[in-house]
């Protein structure tokens, strides 16, 4: 890391705050031994959290025929694991509202990304030995956090790394010639400042690898670069039909998936983005 990079990474570090309720949601996804009354109570501690939970528990996605009033009664009626979810999207959104309205356009877009990468990985993660589905989702909610924070605390604004990628180049050279820095490498050295298991720092850090390396969780963070790229394309108005002879070379052979199943998965991301009712949360 050049002493540029860690100026910039250092400021980061040392002005931005992650939600305290994020720290112990992930404590939640990491531990076998939490139970519902963990979740119940985290939850109802914060009242905006709360209300944002039972907002989206009684949109018409969910077509309960009583309005659910309570924490409890959500988790009774939907399962730890997808409030556990829930919860933890809309205390993440916070760290994408901008400023500006430009900003809000442009963090409306990285946001919407953040929870279509979340699905996916969610749904890779189901068909892939040893990757639990709950931790590949936060994986990918989080896989580019670097950006808002690129956007809140660089000392230049995002507008310049856009000006370079509508020239045509590529985001990940753009940021380092503004920042000198790119966003992989700050949501690393953020969250490993924050605490995070390796395993996700590894999936934040690494969502971009061109390579293999020496992971904790290969499979994990190979669950992640495939989240990042079928939501991506599930964004393009055109894909082509062997869109997977994009990837990198290794990631099938990682994940042992075959060309049927990776369409498989695509078509079932693109029905569960459009199902889900998690990209209103916040807005």
């Amino acid at each position: 890391m050049t002493t540029q990079t860690q100026t910039i990474v250092g400021k980061v570090k040392e002005l931005a705050v992650l939600p305290q309720v994020v720290h112990q949601i992930i404590h939640l996804t990491n531990n076998p031994n939490a139970n519902v009354r963990d979740l119940e109570r985290l939850i109802s501690i914060d009242q905006g959290m709360s209300t944002r939970v039972l907002n989206t528990v009684n949109s018409a996605y969910y077509g309960f025929s009583r309005k659910i009033a309570s924490v409890k009664d959500a988790v009774m009626l939907l399962g730890f694991k997808t409030v556990r979810n829930l919860a933890m999207t809309v205390s993440v959104f916070d760290m994408f509202v901008g400023k500006t309205d430009r900003q809000n356009l442009r963090r409306g877009k990285w946001w919407r990304h953040a929870i279509d990468a979340a699905l996916c990985a969610r749904l890779v993660a189901s068909q892939v030995d040893g990757v639990s589905p709950d931790e590949a989702y936060t994986a990918g909610l989080l896989h580019d956090i670097g950006k808002p924070l690129l956007d809140r605390y660089g000392d230049a604004p995002y507008e310049q790394v856009e000006a370079l990628t509508a020239k045509g180049v590529p985001e990940l050279d753009a940021e380092r010639h503004v920042y000198h820095c790119d966003h992989a490498e700050v949501g690393r050295a953020v969250s490993q400042h924050w605490g995070f298991p390796e395993k996700l720092v590894e999936a934040i850090g690494d969502h971009h690898a061109e390579i293999p390396r020496a992971w904790h969780d290969p499979q994990l963070v190979g669950v992640v670069i495939l989240a990042n790229y079928i939501a991506h394309f599930l964004r393009q108005p055109e894909v082509p039909d062997d869109w997977w002879f994009y990837l990198p070379s290794w990631l099938m052979d990682l994940l042992h998936l075959t060309p049927q199943q990776l369409q498989s998965l695509y078509l079932g991301c693109e029905a569960e983005i459009q199902s889900s009712p998690m990209a209103a949360l916040g807005r």
